[in-house]
């Protein structure tokens, strides 16, 4: 198989079709012949859907871990703008007590 995108291009729509022909038959002809048919021929679908389950639950998880961690990671080394203000303000102000006034100019008597 080439990619990926093209079996999932040919398998979806044929799944799709799969189903929601079973849902028509049981909503407008609801027989045992009916089920015993969809039965019949969807077995193989059951099968590839139940083996499908336990993969899919696993990739939603480590992608749902990966995005968490990323998010972790950002906000590890960005630093809000609002924080970064009243820090520097606060740090001005400190250094301008120390110098002896808040003019900013260092006065070397």
């Amino acid at each position: 198989m080439e990619s990926k995108g093209a079996l999932l291009t040919v398998a979806i729509p044929l799944i799709v079709c799969k189903v929601w022909f079973a849902i028509l038959l049981l909503t407008y002809a609801p027989t045992r012949d009916g089920m015993v048919w969809i039965a019949a021929t969807h077995w193989p679908l059951v099968i590839v859907i139940g083996l499908l389950i336990y993969p899919g639950v696993a990739t939603f998880r480590l992608l749902r871990a990966r995005a968490r961690r990323q998010q972790l990671q950002r906000s590890e080394f960005i630093v809000a703008e609002a924080e970064s203000d009243v820090q520097c303000s606060a740090l001005w102000e400190t250094v301008s007590r120390l110098e002896g006034g808040s003019s900013g100019r260092i006065d070397n008597r």
